[in-house]
Order: structure tokens, then C-alpha cells, then sequence
């Protein structure tokens, strides 16, 4: 067994953290993954991790082996299988997603010889301070003892790239930005009256669209409350405001009762959570965006490849996705009015909308592509494979 495994090709192993049937953005999570691993295939056997595999994935990768594995797990039956797992494959490398070394057994991929890169997913809040105290210690154990860290921290924006080296306190030589990546080719601009009848949305209406996880910090029912001012601006205008997401969590009624109770009745549709969201981007005008905290916004990026302008809340990672008066507007975190103007403002010049929608796309073919997320990511791999 010793012998096999050091002549064995190596493995790489990328870790997802929730079943395979869950699409939503996660689909674009496993793509990038899977076009990594399309530049590794000469030198190393690629799997994905899923905490359980169903016959219905959402996504279906086509240079990846999928596995029933929960990598996040410190559970002892899940480190065992995950133990037996890297020494009967040679994993040499896995990729995680949003996962701070401490809650991962780090002591275990020190022992197997395992070197581990965590693609920063999860959105922060830039003004987060620590105690003396705490920074001290985060300081000498991340940039003294060189422990809790990943092989590679991979920021997916510059201002996560701060936060990480600032608040974190991740070594810098241990911290990477790639920018996040789409598919350009699926998210695209199409026809208008086929994507509404797919989608069910009224072709005569001119529709805003927002796109996020169902969570406070995207603010949703901020978003209801200035679409019952942009419509009561425009009391003529056929106007229509859809939100996609996920409709399981607690906050999706809350959300649903305030659009009621603003009676926006069919002016505000919740569609649910999508696997497809290209028809729903083709069917839409314009797309508004109020989060808060937001380290990227992959929604942002897929809604813009679609050719449509953006009025976002300017949190970290909008700005830098979108260029402010060019591909969209960003606008004060606080200052709905703002918001509902900058709405109105495309809304009432359809030749602006198009003009900046034409510009959105090429931003995103030029900075967001997810073959060139994919050739970055799969060089570093490479260079922990062969150090």
C-alpha cells in the first residue's frame, strides 16, 4: 500500500459544503471547480466532496469523480472516512469553500502531508474590530507560529484581500485575489418575449430583478419598500419588481407579509428559489442589489454577462464589480431615496439602460470570466502538487 501510494498520481480534492442537488449559485461554485480541474487532469485525479450525493445534482461535472464525503465535519466517523479517503486516493490538495481553519482538524492534513486552500466566500463586514487582546494572540499564532492558516487564503475581491490581511491577520504570502468567475457563454443576453414565457413574467412590464440568498444582510424588504416608491413615482409606468431566492427560510414570510402589506400585490413576485436563472436575467430590464454585506456578488456579475445595468448598495465587493455610471449605479448603504432614483433613472431612459447594459457585459467578459477564475486557481494547485 506505502509503495502505491507514492507512485500514485496525486489527488485533488475540492469540498463542497452542501448536498449535490442544492443548484443556485453553488452550480457556478462547481463549475469553477470543474474547469480547474480540466488543467490538472495530466497531473492529478480530481474529485468533488459532497456531504451526500442524490440522483438529482443540480450540477454534473464532467472532469471531477464526485464523492459522498462531509469535509467540514469533525465528527470522529467523518475524519475517519475522510482520513481513509486522502490515503487511499494520495489527495495531496483539498479546496475548501469559507472555511476558517479552526473549524477544520488542521492537525490531521498536517500529519497526511495534505496542503489546503480556502476560497473566501462568505461576505464581511469591513468595519469589524477586535479587542487588544485578541488581535495579539490571532497576530502571534497566524503570523508567528504560522498556524490556523491555509496553504492559500483566495480572496475573490480586493477588499476581501484587506479585510484578510487587516482583520484576519492571514500572512500576506499566504493570501491571493482571483476575482470570481461566470459563465459568460450561459449567461448571456437573449430574447426577451421567449425568457418571459418561460418565466411567466408580463412581457408588456418592465422588470427589476433581484437575485440573492434568502438573509437579513441582503435586505430584501428594503428592496420591497423602494419598489412601493419607484412605482408610486411612476403611478402610470408599467413597472414590476420579482425577487429569486430561496423560500425556506424564516425570513422569506416576513418578506412576502411586508410586500403585502405595502399592497404591492402582482408588482412584487416572489419566484422562489431557481436552478436556471438565465431566463429570469433575459426576462428582466435592470437589476437592483441591496445588500449590505457583500464580499463579491456572483448574482451581480451573472445579471451584468446578461447585459443588464446594476443599481447596487455600494458594499465592498459591488464596487469593484460594477463601474459606478458606467455598468450601474452604487448608491449609499443607507439612503433609500437615492436607490429609488437611481432605479428611476434607468428606468425612464431606455437607450441609458441598454447603452450601460452593452458595457456591463463586456465588464464581465473581460474581468469575470470563469475560465480565467479557473486557470488561476488550477496554477496554484499545480504549485502546491510540485513545490
Amino acid at each position: 500500500m506505502g509503495k502505491h501510494l507514492i507512485t500514485a498520481k496525486p489527488g485533488v480534492l475540492f469540498a463542497m459544503r452542501y448536498p449535490n442537488d442544492i443548484g443556485y449559485v453553488w452550480n457556478t461554485i462547481a463549475l469553477s471547480r470543474d474547469f480547474a480541474a480540466s488543467h490538472l487532469i495530466a497531473e492529478a485525479r480530481c474529485f468533488i466532496a459532497h456531504p451526500e450525493l442524490t440522483p438529482n445534482p443540480a450540477y454534473s461535472p464532467q472532469n471531477l469523480q464526485p464523492v459522498a464525503l462531509d469535509c467540514y465535519s469533525k465528527k470522529a466517523v467523518d475524519l475517519e472516512s475522510l482520513e481513509r479517503f486522502i490515503q487511499v486516493h494520495n489527495i495531496r490538495v483539498i479546496v475548501f469553500m469559507s472555511a476558517l481553519p479552526s473549524t477544520l482538524d488542521m492537525g490531521l492534513f498536517r500529519r497526511l502531508g495534505v496542503r489546503t486552500i480556502n476560497t473566501e466566500n462568505d461576505s464581511f463586514d469591513p468595519a469589524k474590530r477586535d479587542s487588544l487582546l485578541l488581535h495579539a494572540l490571532k497576530f502571534c499564532m497566524r503570523r508567528v507560529l504560522k498556524r490556523q492558516i491555509h496553504a492559500y487564503h483566495l480572496a475573490n475581491a480586493e477588499s476581501q484581500k484587506d479585510f484578510l490581511l487587516r482583520y484576519a491577520l492571514i500572512p500576506p504570502n499566504r493570501v491571493r485575489v482571483i476575482y470570481d468567475g461566470i459563465n459568460c457563454e450561459r449567461y448571456s443576453p437573449g430574447g426577451r418575449q421567449v425568457a418571459c414565457a418561460q418565466t411567466g413574467l408580463d412581457p408588456e412590464r418592465c422588470w427589476v430583478i433581484s437575485v440573492s440568498q434568502a438573509r437579513p444582510e441582503k435586505r430584501i424588504d428594503r428592496m420591497i419598500r423602494i419598489a412601493r416608491r419607484v412605482i408610486d413615482a411612476r403611478p402610470k409606468a408599467n413597472i414590476g419588481f420579482v425577487y429569486v431566492g430561496a423560500s425556506n427560510s424564516p425570513i422569506f414570510s416576513e418578506w412576502q407579509a411586508l410586500a403585502a402589506e405595502l399592497k404591492l400585490g402582482d408588482r412584487f413576485l416572489f419566484a422562489g428559489a431557481q436552478n436556471d436563472l438565465v431566463p429570469f436575467y433575459r426576462a428582466a430590464n435592470l437589476m437592483a442589489h441591496t445588500s449590505e454585506l457583500e464580499s463579491f456578488g456572483l448574482s451581480i456579475v451573472e445579471a451584468m454577462a446578461c447585459g443588464l445595468p446594476v443599481v447596487a448598495s455600494a458594499a465592498a465587493g459591488p464596487q469593484e464589480t460594477i463601474s459606478h455610471g458606467q455598468t450601474g449605479i452604487l448608491v449609499d448603504l443607507q439612503d433609500d431615496d437615492a436607490f429609488a432614483n437611481a432605479i428611476l433613472h434607468y428606468l425612464d431612459n431606455e437607450a441609458l439602460r441598454e447603452r450601460h447594459g452593452i458595457m456591463a457585459r463586456e465588464r464581465a467578459l473581460a474581468l469575470f470570466n470563469i475560465e480565467r477564475q479557473a486557470v488561476e486557481m488550477a496554477e496554484l494547485i499545480s504549485g502546491l502538487l510540485h513545490p
